[in-house]
């Protein structure tokens, strides 16, 4: 009997290939996102923990505490926009290597179903030989009494 070959070997390791590419697109995405969130929270704590004013303040010291709230409120915005973003991209990252992972599992059964086959095809043939064999050999003591 022959060897077993699998036919879509091929497109198998090409789709193995894919998955692993799709997974690690997706541990960079996740790096992403944390770094992101990590930024964020920066943000929120600088807003936060700004110093207010206490005492005796001119009205430059008033601007310039205005200021730099605004400058901390809008780099919150800016970092929670590109959460979202880095949230939108890992939804996409995590549902494209579900794909790949499952076409890629998709080929490994169906090389697995038909290695199985192969094997019960094999043990078949094997035992037909070997009934064949005894059965020649019986009809040749037979044959010789």
């Amino acid at each position: 009997m022959k060897v077993y070959q699998f036919r879509l070997a091929t497109v198998e390791r090409i789709r193995v290939l894919e998955e692993r590419l799709a997974r690690e697109q997706l541990v960079e995405t996740l790096n992403q996102l944390r770094k992101a969130q990590a930024a964020n929270e920066a943000a929120h704590v600088a807003l936060r923990e700004m110093a207010s004013l206490s005492g005796v303040v001119s009205m430059a010291d008033i601007q310039w505490l205005d200021d730099q709230r605004e400058r901390l409120s809008e780099s919150l915005r800016i970092c929670s926009e590109k959460v979202a973003l880095a949230q939108s991209t890992s939804v996409d990252a995590r549902a494209a290597w579900g794909s790949a992972t499952k076409r890629a599992s998709v080929l490994t059964r169906l090389d697995a179903q038909g290695f199985a086959a192969w094997r019960e095809a094999a043990s078949r043939d094997e035992v037909a030989q070997s009934d064949d064999l005894a059965t020649a050999r019986y009809r040749l003591a037979g044959a010789g009494e």
